[in-house]
């Protein structure tokens, strides 16, 4: 669980950085000179195809999150049942005086 939130958490920031990259496009002119990173490098390159790119990765980096969200909420119904079946357990044990505690003197 705690990996899938920690995954969960890298891809919304990266969704946000890809979000508001393209909001900075979006309010340059047609002709504006843009640059994307490449590795360690940044190339020119045309404002239209960085934005058709940065689109499809928001599209990716969406349903990644959403099927994440829907992995965190199988294993938490997974985690409360099981936790009920053994809160169950617990109180019968309890209530039927069988023990599952520890034995007595010898």
């Amino acid at each position: 669980m705690e990996i899938l939130v920690a995954q969960r958490r890298q891809l919304e920031q990266e969704l946000k950085q890809t979000e508001s990259a393209l909001s900075e496009l979006e309010t340059l002119e047609t002709d504006a000179l843009v640059y994307k990173s490449i590795g360690a490098i940044l190339v020119k390159a045309n404002k239209e195809k960085v934005q058709e790119e940065l689109g499809d990765r928001k599209e990716t980096l969406e349903m990644r999150v959403k099927s994440i969200v829907k992995q965190e909420e199988r294993i938490k119904i997974d985690f409360e049942d099981k936790q009920k079946v053994l809160q169950a357990a617990i109180q019968q044990g309890q209530l039927g005086g069988m023990g599952g505690g520890f034995p007595g003197p010898m």
